[in-house]
């Protein structure tokens, strides 16, 4: 519900759309519309689309961090936004105005119980980057090892709060209100983001989220993640080792031809399926400013940054993501469907042969593009699309990992513009069915099962001998739960009535058959009543039935 405090944030959101993305956002798209791929083709820029792009950023930056963050996430759905706010909203990642030194100094000291010149022998008062939520320093610690420190913006947190409620109502409004409210799931998807906020104000919990993705990435020689300092890490600083590379975003043509990027394509994109569909627990935030190329004596690394924002899903979850991929890689259509509807809210509405076609049709247009216009996230985004079109509610959990394989097909194509990851996924798919039932069949799953059948065998006996007393004495019983008994009883009386009906009807007809010869007037008499009596139970007989159907088709709608 719309509450009076906020009414100048609403009216605020409301200009906001109304002035900028009214005319461009794509809200409602048919199967027909939805370009799985860019065909590459360079086309004429509208300018008046642009300046409301970047006019639509600037308010996005002035409006405060939640609304860039809102940005930010807005750049990741090309099913949605034009590609001139695509670019536009990009730029918010590294177009925020940073801080003051005096506040940086003055939040360092507080979360760290220190004076900075007690903590590091050099702490730069220049940032090296801004974000919405923090900006980050460089710095050297006593004992000579070079740090970066982020360092959370004042206040933010209180004001992230205050902006999620804001949001939080809209939402609410609008699914009850709209159609397209309640198909694109509004709520569901303001409160993960609630949640991925909260969790990003929180620099201890990236620090947990950092060592155990290093954990669970061990496999993988070619990934590095920073070290965490944690004696000068808080809520709301954050210390890590300083890492020497390159952005994947500032690469170069001809670094690229120079050097063969495509193992670290390969090593990547098999970390982040593994992330998702065998850990349940994944980075979701790989954009290409959060990767970087760092060159060693062995060959290059990547290195991954930036762990605030992370995504959890069940294995039930998992298990559905995986059977979504590899239909997807083999361009199986009706399995994606299927897969598709096991992972959403099924509504009354829902039509499955309708939705199976669509759905079958933009997985064939992806096969028939050239291998490098493939993209996974892009894809899985217009698969949500139709799915909100046809009355199922995806989880936000769906979207988030269309996001995040929509930067990883950006940070892959990057470091290798012939790069398939189709053929990875199909080839990998194999080895992850592998690690599942592994996964599935360790001998901890059993344990509460084995604690259930030991209590089983223990009660057994007990039960049994229970059992055997009753029925000696006669006491044994069952009892029998019958569903709308209400309904179940008028029908065996409308049965039975018209049975009694037809067996007067028989009576009449043989006794006034037998009586023909001595009784004629009676016998005609019977006749009489027994085809009364059959008209009539021939036309109630129709009638009930009539208003059944009828009544049973106001109840299905």
């Amino acid at each position: 519900m719309l509450k009076t405090r906020n009414i100048g944030a609403y009216r605020d959101l409301l200009v906001l759309f109304t002035r900028y993305g009214r005319k461009d956002f794509r809200l409602s798209l048919t199967p027909d519309e939805m370009l799985v791929v860019d065909d590459g083709a360079v086309a004429p820029v509208e300018p008046d689309v642009r300046a409301r792009a970047e006019a639509f950023a600037k308010a996005l930056k002035e409006m405060g961090p939640t609304y860039v963050k809102f940005g930010q996430v807005l750049s990741t759905r090309p099913d949605i936004v034009p590609p001139e706010y695509i670019v536009a909203l990009e730029s918010l990642q590294d177009s925020i105005d940073p801080f003051s030194f005096a506040e940086v100094e003055k939040i360092v000291e507080e979360e760290l119980g220190v004076r900075i010149s007690k903590a590091f022998e050099h702490f730069e008062s220049t940032p090296l980057a801004a974000a919405s939520l923090g900006q980050v320093h460089r710095a050297t610690l006593r004992d000579g090892r070079e740090v970066v420190v982020k360092v959370q913006r004042p206040n933010v947190r209180e004001q992230v709060r205050k902006d999620l409620e804001v949001f939080t109502d809209i939402a609410e409004t609008l699914e009850q209100h709209t159609d397209l409210g309640r198909k694109m799931n509004l709520v569901g998807a303001i409160e993960q983001a609630r949640m991925t906020l909260l969790n990003e104000l929180n620099y201890q919990q990236e620090a947990r989220n950092t060592e155990i993705l290093r954990k669970n990435l061990a496999q993988f020689t070619l990934i590095e993640m920073p070290v965490v300092i944690h004696d000068l890490s808080t809520q709301r600083v954050l210390t890590t080792e300083l890492v020497h590379g390159r952005k994947v975003s500032k690469l170069t043509a001809l670094s690229i031809i120079e050097n063969d990027y495509g193992e670290l394509a390969t090593e990547i994109t098999r970390a982040y399926l593994k992330q998702i569909c065998v850990d349940g627990f994944w980075h979701s935030d790989p954009h290409p400013g959060n990767v970087f190329i760092r060159e060693s004596e062995t060959g290059p690394r990547v290195v991954l940054l930036d762990f605030g924002m992370v995504s959890r899903i069940s294995h039930e979850f998992q298990d559905e993501i995986i059977k979504l991929l590899l239909a997807i890689a083999s361009n199986r259509g009706v399995e994606v469907a299927d897969s598709c509807v096991r992972l959403c809210e099924v509504t009354e509405k829902f039509e499955p042969t309708k939705f199976i076609r669509e759905i079958s049709t933009i997985v064939a247009n992806y096969h028939d593009v050239d291998v490098n216009q493939v993209n996974v996230g892009q894809l899985i985004f217009n698969v949500i699309a139709i799915a909100n079109s046809n009355e199922l509610k995806a989880p936000p959990e769906l979207a988030m990992l269309a996001k995040t394989l929509l930067h990883l097909d950006g940070i892959t194509k990057r470091l290798d513009p012939d790069y398939d990851p189709q053929t990875v996924i199909r080839e990998y798919g194999e080895q992850l069915i592998a690690q599942k039932l592994a996964q599935k069949f360790n001998p901890r799953n059993f344990y509460p099962a084995l604690l259930d059948l030991n209590q089983l065998v223990l009660d057994l006996p007990h039960r049994m001998r229970e059992i055997t007393d009753m029925t000696a004495a006669n006491k044994l019983a069952f009892g029998v739960k019958l569903l709308q008994a209400e309904e179940f009883l008028a029908g065996m009386h409308k049965i039975a009535n018209r049975i009694t009906v037809g067996l007067v009807i028989a009576a009449l007809l043989v006794s006034s058959s037998l009586m023909m010869r001595v009784f004629p007037g009676l016998a005609m008499t019977g006749y009489l009543l027994a085809s009364v009596a059959a008209f009539y139970l021939i036309v109630s007989t129709l009638s009930r039935d009539r208003k059944d159907q009828e009544r049973a088709k106001l109840k299905s709608t």
